[in-house]
């Protein structure tokens, strides 16, 4: 589709949303002084309309088509149509009304328009009304019935809002920019309800979001919706409908405009592009596949047209409808709020917000005056806004991070030096790991324990994160030794996603081939992290880059090449070599003991990660000994509330809980939950603790409390890694099985088909994760008494669990209780 094409395209498309009166006077004035733009859009107008019998006088007026139309009056189940008041490149929508017993209620019916009933325009618009049916949320227009109409076209009645779109709302209401945002916050929690129900939008613009009567949001047409890991046909990612591009190209993402299926962060751009929208008074441009076409910042936007640079007019109307001046619309514009809305419409999806709650709690944040999460901040940004609330808390972070610092390069620097001196290198490794636990509880404690609405141990450290390559362009060995070591504190966090850009930017430093020991220990560090993104062939690639560089001195690399053994277990462990990830942790344990004689963190770090495959390979036992083994480790290290031991003590909690210990498990899980989440806030770790705190509880027959955990550790997985990470995975899962046990079917019906499509695609057909996500799927199925369907899931999850050998041995177990219930059917 070329330039002229999609701009045909869009201004045909704006025109259909208008009554027919309406038209022609905006076609006028969006073609302007552009004849052939103008002259393609009234025939495409025409061609559209000449295929439509209900209302082929349309073009003529609005009586007209009203008298012609055939439904008027009829009935479409209990409802009597009234009117037509809507009408889409593909559908038409009514209002209808039932009177009965006293009583109105007024809806708006939606159907197919005549002429426009392609296979492919009903299969949608099914699925749109089989989405609406399971949704319910106060910002988003109800559903109330379905049928099918006497000329055969399927109908769906939601209810009747009466409303304005959104930014029209606005500008008619002269609502300021804070007012605008505290509005869209309400459209990013319907947008956020429709992901936790795994349905996005795909089409999100202002004609799709309402403002009713009473001034709240609603957002409709769930047409091009889709469901996250769902089966939509092999045309999913397809941009037409009937040979019709169905998109909006100014607030469709670039990905969408590749003709690729959108996702979350397609619905977070849309948003973006809104939110520009709403606060400019000027859309962004148009996206393009592989293109990064950047929007006018907002600063500037006020005043430009899309034909033009600037207009004092234009100005002056939108700054009025904004109620203040241009200097008060610019300062309240530059700064967090630019960086937000660049961060949702970033061109490659990686770089936007990971959720629609992230967009929005970045949102109240800046309405609220709180420093916001958004990444692209000067250097400082946070210290400054830190200061402004506590300035105490300012010197005590200042301090401690400058102290972070030396200690960390000296103790690199000492152990690379001195490295034949292993008592003095484990004496630096000691202090360095105790400065690097007591900065990060301490600016948790600073910042958000003496301060509510101060910064997080995060936030302190994206100060200190950003611009670093800028700030020590002349010192390059030094700002990559501070990134590593940011990195490094964003890993003791559990926070990936905080230490990749970082990690990114060590292996992308100009010259850093010169400086090969960093370039080695950014590829460690990053194949730990993608592991835990399950980003496994690139871990492995990494991994084996940088134990190549340690291995041309191994007897000065001697502790790198050891502590490297627990990331290249876990990648086994991955990989399903779980004997192979054993003997490798054996052998790292053995070894980290020869090299320093006495006990310190990476040895607890070993002994935790060897208890996680001794569950895997079902030696329960062992991997409880293993366990607390590591737990007394950090203990005698004074680290009992590292991270690391809260690890340890998880996975004690889990083997206890495969043993069938219930009482140990839940007493070892609950300590690690509450312990973690007062100290660190969200991680994917506290998710996959509570995932198994909620298992405990689930066999005790406390299915409310398991539900809940369940539903709080995926929301906080996928947020902090994403849908296809291995903390995601197995939540949803055991969410849909506590569904099915709660008679909540449909919700657990969408999750388990998520479940084993996401699986499938990330981790491949045999993978446990298959396996657990079908035996999910095969409750569903039993549940809506399906035989034949969840047998074959069991059977699929059976062949899977018993090649595993002993460490499928009890997941094999866990599909009698279904098998019986199958034979109960």
């Amino acid at each position: 589709m070329d330039a002229r094409e999609k701009n045909t395209l869009l201004v045909a498309r704006e025109a259909l949303d208008l009554p027919p009166g309406e038209r022609a006077a905006f076609v006028e004035r969006r073609c302007g002084a552009d004849v052939g733009l103008h002259a393609a859009v009234e025939a495409f107008l025409s061609a559209l309309i000449g295929v439509d019998d209900d209302e082929a006088a349309a073009a003529r007026d609005d009586r007209t088509a009203e008298s012609a139309d055939a439904l008027l009056g009829a009935r479409l189940g209990p409802f009597r149509v009234v009117e037509r008041i809507g009408r889409g490149g593909m559908g038409v929508v009514y209002r209808g009304v039932r009177e009965s017993d006293g009583f109105r209620h007024e809806v708006a019916l939606k159907l197919i328009r005549r002429g426009f009933d392609f296979d492919d325009v009903q299969a949608r618009f099914l699925r749109e009304r089989r989405i609406l049916s399971r949704l319910s949320h106060p910002n988003l227009a109800r559903f109330v019935d379905g049928g099918v109409a006497p000329d055969g076209r399927p109908w769906f009645a939601l209810d009747y809002v009466r409303g304005t779109t959104i930014v029209r709302w606005c500008d008619d209401h002269a609502l300021d920019v804070r007012a605008r945002v505290r509005l869209f916050v309400d459209v990013c929690a319907a947008v956020q309800y429709a992901h936790t129900q795994l349905v996005v939008h795909r089409d999100l613009k202002p004609a799709n979001v309402l403002v009713d009567d009473d001034g709240r949001v609603r957002l409709l047409d769930f047409g091009l919706a889709r469901l996250l890991g769902g089966d939509d046909g092999p045309d999913d990612g397809a941009t037409t409908i009937g040979g019709r591009a169905p998109l909006t190209p100014e607030y469709a993402a670039p990905e969408q405009i590749a003709g690729e299926p959108g996702g979350v962060a397609s619905d977070v751009y849309s948003l973006g592009a809104i939110l520009y929208e709403l606060i400019a008074g000027l859309r962004p441009p148009a996206a393009q596949h592989g293109r990064d076409v950047r929007a006018p910042p907002l600063a500037a936007a006020i005043t430009r047209t899309p034909s033009a640079p600037a207009d004092a007019d234009v100005a002056a109307a939108r700054v009025a409808a904004r109620a203040t001046s241009l200097h008060g619309y610019r300062r309240t514009v530059r700064g967090d709020l630019t960086r937000i809305v660049d961060t949702a419409l970033a061109a490659e999806p990686a770089r936007r917000y990971a959720t629609v709650a992230a967009l929005a709690d970045d949102l109240e944040r800046w309405l609220g005056g709180a420093p916001v999460r958004v990444c692209g901040d000067r250097l400082g940004y946070r210290a400054r806004k830190f200061a402004a609330r506590n300035a105490a808390a300012v010197a005590v972070a200042g301090a401690l991070t400058l102290a972070l610092i030396a200690a960390s390069a000296w103790a690199l620097r000492s152990a690379s030096l001195e490295r034949q001196r292993r008592d003095e290198a484990l004496a630096e490794a000691a202090r360095s790991n105790a400065i690097v636990d007591y900065v990060m509880l301490m600016f948790r404690d600073t910042g958000e324990q003496r301060d509510a609405g101060g910064v997080s141990a995060r936030d302190v450290l994206r100060s200190g994160a950003s611009h670093i390559a800028e700030r020590f362009a002349g010192e390059p060995e030094t700002g990559q030794l501070v990134a590593l070591k940011l990195a490094g504190l964003y890993a003791r966090l559990g926070d990936t996603e905080g230490a990749t850009p970082l990690l990114e930017q060590v292996l992308a430093w100009p010259g850093i081939e010169r400086n090969p020991d960093a370039q080695a220990d950014a590829r460690a560090q990053l194949a730990e992290v993608e592991y835990f993104r399950s980003h496994v062939a690139r871990a492995h690639a990494l991994l084996d880059q940088a134990r190549a560089w340690w291995s041309t001195d191994p007897a000065r690399y001697a502790k790198a090449l050891n502590e490297s053994l627990i990331t290249r277990s876990q990648i086994e462990r991955a990989e399903g070599h779980a004997d192979a990830s054993i003997a490798t942790l054996e052998q790292a344990i053995e070894g980290r003991r020869a090299l320093l004689g006495q006990p310190d963190r990476s040895l607890g770090i070993a002994l935790g990660t060897l208890s996680v495959s001794l569950i895997q390979a079902g030696r329960y036992d062992d991997a409880w000994r293993r366990a607390d083994e590591a737990i007394q480790v950090y203990a005698g290290l004074g680290e009992r509330d590292s991270v690391a031991a809260l690890a340890a003590l998880s996975n004690r909690g889990t083997a206890a809980m495969n043993a069938g210990r219930l009482a140990d498990a839940e007493r070892d899980l609950r300590d690690a939950v509450e312990r973690r989440r007062s100290l660190y806030g969200p991680s994917p770790e506290l998710a996959q603790t509570e995932n198994n705190l909620g298992l405990v509880l689930e066999q005790q027959g406390r299915a409310a409390e398991a539900i809940a955990l369940f539903e709080d550790g995926l929301q906080m997985a996928i947020e902090r890694g994403g849908e296809t990470t291995r903390y995601a995975l197995p939540l949803r899962g055991n969410l849909a099985e506590a569904y099915v046990a709660a008679s909540r079917v449909a919700e657990a019906e969408a999750l388990a088909e998520a479940a084993v499509s996401i699986a499938t695609a990330s981790y491949g057909a045999t993978s446990p994760f298959v396996a657990a996500a079908k035996r999910a799927r095969a409750a569903v199925r039993i549940a809506q008494k399906r035989p034949a369907d969840a047998r074959a899931d069991l059977d699929a999850a059976a062949a899977i669990f018993t090649a595993m050998g002993a460490s499928g041995a009890r997941q094999l177990a866990t599909l009698d209780p279904l098998r019986r219930r199958l034979a109960a059917l």
